[in-house]
């Protein structure tokens, strides 16, 4: 692969879990409220119950990023063990942020304010203003699902795409791109599309109208004055204590949000078991990454805990096998790899440069 060329890779066939997957649904596209009404006789009644357990996790997430920064910082110790701590700390952050998701979602405690509180903690690795998190996630991502321009996690239509600068300018980095320099999206793209949201696009766009931007700037400011603090704290160790960590942190979260809706068709109405997909992964990285990939049931019930989203993951499976997808985390990622990310229509992906063109999953 050349950084001054494209290449055209034709897409495999996938082997999804539940049967007849390669076959498009005809159904009539349902919405979450659907669902749920359909789901909830078969479902445990106290499924939505906060998981206060998940603030033992959080905690112990935030000590081992600090003691490891601490040792790194206090101990004469070698590049294996540097790169050991690093490595700790970029999951550490990984992970409160995996679980200041929940949080912000009222999945672990309902008080709002302890949840801002935790929320605003748990993203300041990444710099992201928990207000803004909240309304751009929450409020757009979650109620616009793969909506074309009101949801700002989709990717555009060719049309969109030839009016936009800046997804020109940036579509040589996304996966499927045919460019090598696209192999670093994982490692670098949460944090980047956080940054030009919140200090460039929030400013804007019109769906950002309603934000409290003066709160969200506020938090981002401190935020910085932390995570500042802390790159003087970790000094000569900047590359394992800042750079390693940095690119950890971006793939932990990156790599389930593209394969949980870039492969997927663009909607008009807000049908998860559509516009999503769920990944499955070893039963310890799961756990190790609190059941984020299974992201159908997450936006089907976005205040249940994680935690019970495989008793929601067994339901969808019975009620709903023709429409219900699935499929290992691996075989995501090499479907992102072998589709561009531009949208010819709903169900269907082409590239931009060379035309060539693949059905969504």
């Amino acid at each position: 692969m050349h950084t001054d060329t494209v290449v055209e890779k034709p897409i495999d066939k996938v082997n999804l879990e539940v049967s007849s997957k390669e076959v498009k649904v005809e159904n009539k596209l349902m919405s979450i409220g659907q669902y749920a009404r359909e789901m909830r006789p078969f479902l445990p009644k106290d499924l939505l119950r906060p998981a206060l357990s998940r603030v033992l996790p959080f905690s112990g997430l935030l000590v081992l990023a600090a003691v490891s920064a601490f040792m790194m910082v206090n101990f004469d110790l070698g590049v294996f063990s540097k790169l050991i701590l690093g490595s700790l700390i970029g999951y550490a952050f990984g992970g409160i942020a995996f679980l200041a998701h929940e949080i912000l979602h009222g999945s672990v405690v309902r008080n709002r304010k302890l949840q801002h509180v935790l929320g605003f903690l748990g993203f300041t690795p990444f710099l992201i203003s928990p207000t803004f998190w909240c309304f751009w996630h929450n409020r757009l991502h979650h109620g616009h699902t793969q909506k074309l321009i009101k949801d700002p996690d989709a990717f555009p239509t060719k049309r969109v795409y030839k009016q936009s600068k800046y997804m020109q300018r940036m579509y040589k980095f996304t996966p499927g791109s045919g460019y090598a320099r696209s192999f670093a999206y994982f490692f670098v793209w949460f944090f980047f599309h956080n940054l030009v949201n919140q200090s460039y696009l929030r400013f804007r766009n019109k769906i950002f109208a309603d934000l409290d931007h003066t709160r969200t700037s506020i938090e981002v400011l401190l935020q910085l004055a932390i995570m500042g603090t802390y790159v003087y704290f970790i000094g000569p160790n900047f590359v394992y204590g800042v750079l390693i960590p940095f690119m950890i942190m971006n793939y932990m979260l990156m790599s389930y949000i593209s394969t949980n809706h870039n492969i997927s068709p663009l909607t008009k109405t807000n049908d998860p078991l559509v516009n999503s997909l769920t990944v499955t992964n070893n039963p310890v990285f799961e756990a190790m990454h609190f059941n984020f990939g299974y992201h159908v049931e997450h936006h089907l019930f976005p205040s249940m805990s994680p935690k019970r989203a495989k008793e929601v993951n067994k339901v969808l499976k019975e009620k709903y096998p023709e429409r219900f997808k699935q499929m290992p985390k691996s075989t995501a990622m090499g479907l992102l790899y072998k589709t561009p990310r531009i949208y010819k229509n709903a169900n269907e992906l082409v590239h931009p440069y060379t035309g060539e063109t693949h059905k969504t999953i």
